[in-house]
């Protein structure tokens, strides 16, 4: 994939967030109260909530994104940017913001 894949592939911040969101529905939510694996989607918050006590889980909850106010697109395009670069690159060579 190159830049030009990557951008029709994730064009906006929602494209970016669908495909996290499939990405961590395969591998499984744990809910970090109760250790429950059952939860269902809240869409409109854009979060799990947790069937067995209603604990919600963000997102990023629980990936290298969590706790980080940068968007989720952001954080594909600098990852996507690290992948891209057949040498190594500094953080500061690439403004993504």
């Amino acid at each position: 994939m190159n830049i030009l894949e990557f951008t029709k592939q994730f064009p906006t911040e929602t494209s970016c967030k669908e495909h996290f969101r499939a990405q961590r529905k395969t591998e499984g939510v744990k809910c970090k109260h109760c250790s429950s694996e059952r939860h269902y989607w809240l869409r409109a918050k854009w979060q799990w909530r947790c069937i067995e006590c209603d604990f919600r889980t963000t997102l990023k909850s629980g990936s290298i994104m969590e706790g980080s106010k940068v968007s989720v697109r952001t954080w594909y395009l600098a990852m996507a940017f690290m992948t891209f670069s057949k040498k190594s690159i500094s953080a500061s060579e690439y403004n993504v913001s």
